[in-house]
């Protein structure tokens, strides 16, 4: 019996150490590969970024309360150049003339795999890695999205504007009422998509103060984003359990779960207890089921001809388009509906609050661009349409100085062409190796933006050129990005910026309440450019109204 145990004790003291000496050896072998045989060895960087993840995991999640990333890749250029390796196994580009190399319309160039699953939509389009199916789902898209289609739908985008525009004057003018800008915003602009992309009417406007829960949910998961991308079995682990359960477990989340959740299917068990649940009011659930039902009708082959219609939906194009049977299946649908709210709501709405506070917060730019708005619209009750208020040079201005002082997503896009090396200047770069930059980088270049941080459209007047004098200075805006990954919905977003702004300033007077830069100002990451951690947000009060009450009754 002894000697059972003694052999026992031997055995297990045996696989003991054998496991710590192969670990040992595993982790001496990665030091040494990751640093000296690495096909990355040579690039420049950090020797600890070089080593693991986890030097990324800590700018990303634990640095000054997290999304510090973009800062630290920005201090490692200042010291070892404009090309770094930025962990074990991808390099970062500081270069403006390089952008349209990584992002191309012409190469096959791919996201990194373990993006598809990220945001727990692996079958939309933003989500697709694979250059070829990506560019196959993108084909259904582009139609839809297109400036000619987006142009005839301007008196839509108008009247989501009128219906805000009306609140304003009505309920907030000349009161004591704070309006948080954001909330605002979003509203505008998830309204606008839902209604253009699915022909339902969401009426997110009508909530008090602008708060809707669906928005509310779409904010924040943007604060999800740092976690799901270095512990990616979070999310697998949130999608394999019952929905009930993770709403209990993250309830801010439960509105956008609730809009997958209906999208996904028709269960009248899940639809009554979806209507008995009070985060929706009646109005926001039946929207979110009616497009579920949408989805449902278009794949039963009803409403199968789009000119039927009297206002053809996204599903119509997709339906329509050259994709396979497996490409219109309920689940993938249901993924690009979600893809396309998600998309259709943050850059635009950041853009716009970003961009009214600085418009606010600069008087000289305020008195021009009203006074050029009250030129062009002596009748603030007609406004002109997208068409016709692109051709005015200061709003002109103003909107490329908001996108290019807004980012857009200042995360950095990755990006890998497989079958070739890429040249940077005397740097071979692999095969298969992640390369990426960033619109942050690109927007505060001091050499193409002097002064990057101040806030001035006049540098966008007259047409002007870089600082080479080789390409126009709209050539280094990369807010929506470039290339066949660039964002479908650009000419939607900039539909929506001129018109929200256009209409926003010649109808009303705003004044900023208790907001500083520091409310605005690039402080962490989440996806988008997010303020310093305490930040109320961009807060406003409306001082008076110009007539608008005709205008939209």
């Amino acid at each position: 019996m002894s000697n059972t145990l003694f052999s026992s004790s031997i055995s297990l003291a045996q696989l003991t150490t054998s496991v710590c000496l192969a670990t040992t050896g595993y982790a001496l072998w990665l030091i040494v590969y990751r640093l000296y045989l690495s096909p990355l060895a040579r690039f420049p960087g950090p020797k600890l970024a070089a080593l693991t993840k986890w030097y990324e995991a800590y700018f990303d999640l634990i640095s000054k309360g997290g999304g510090q990333f973009p800062f630290e890749i920005r201090r490692m250029h200042e010291k070892y150049g404009p090309i770094v390796r930025i962990n074990p196994f991808e390099l970062h580009i500081d270069d403006a003339d390089f952008y349209e190399t990584i992002y191309s319309f012409n190469n096959k160039i791919d996201k990194m795999d373990d993006f598809q699953y990220r945001f727990n939509i692996p079958n939309a389009t933003f989500s697709t890695p694979g250059a070829a199916l990506h560019r196959l789902r993108r084909s259904a898209l582009n139609p839809f999205f297109s400036l000619g289609r987006i142009r005839e739908r301007s008196p839509q985008i108008q009247a989501h504007f009128d219906n805000i525009s009306n609140r304003l004057s009505v309920e907030f003018a000349d009161t004591d009422k704070i309006i948080n800008l954001a909330d605002m915003w979003a509203c505008f602009s998830t309204d606008t998509v839902m209604e253009i992309a699915f022909a339902r009417t969401s009426r997110l406007w009508s909530f008090p103060n602008f708060k809707s829960p669906l928005v509310f949910a779409l904010q924040q998961k943007s604060e999800w984003t740092h976690v799901t991308l270095h512990f990616d079995w979070i999310l697998l682990l949130i999608s394999s359990l019952p929905n009930w359960l993770v709403k209990r477990m993250v309830a801010p989340m439960k509105p956008l779960l609730e809009f997958r959740e209906v999208c996904l299917g028709n269960d009248p068990l899940v639809a009554f207890s979806l209507y008995l649940r009070p985060r929706l009011t009646n109005s926001l659930f039946w929207v979110i089921q009616d497009i579920g039902m949408h989805i449902d009708d278009v794949l039963a082959h009803r409403n199968i001809e789009a000119k039927q219609s009297a206002m053809p939906t996204l599903f119509h194009d997709i339906l329509q388009s050259k994709l396979p049977p497996q490409e219109l299946e309920r689940n993938r649908l249901s993924d690009e509906a979600l893809s396309v709210v998600g998309a259709g709501t943050e850059t635009v709405s950041n853009a716009l609050t970003v961009g009214t506070f600085h418009i606010l917060n600069s008087p000289k730019v305020l008195e021009k661009l009203k006074k050029e708005l009250y030129e062009a619209i002596p009748d603030p009750r007609i406004i002109p349409t997208w068409a016709e208020l692109e051709k005015l040079p200061y709003l002109y201005a103003v909107v490329k100085e908001i996108l290019r002082i807004s980012y857009g997503d200042v995360e950095r896009l990755s990006r890998i062409n497989r079958t070739e090396a890429m040249i940077y200047k005397d740097w071979v770069i692999p095969a298969g190796v992640p390369v990426s930059m960033d619109a942050w980088h690109m927007h505060t270049n001091p050499e193409v933006f002097p002064e990057p941080d101040q806030f001035r459209p006049e540098r966008w007047l007259d047409n002007p050129r870089d600082n080479t004098g080789r390409r126009p200075l709209t050539y280094h805006l990369v807010t929506f990005a470039r290339g066949s990954r660039n964002c479908v919905g650009i000419h939607l977003a900039y539909a929506e910026i001129y018109i929200g702004l256009a209409t926003l300033f010649r109808r009303h007077d705003l004044e900023l309440f208790e907001t500083t830069r520091r409310d605005v100002d690039f402080y962490r990451e989440e996806l988008k450019a997010c303020p310093a951690p305490g930040s109320k947000g961009v807060r406003v009060k409306v001082k008076s109204i110009h007539s608008v009450e005709q205008a939209v009754l």
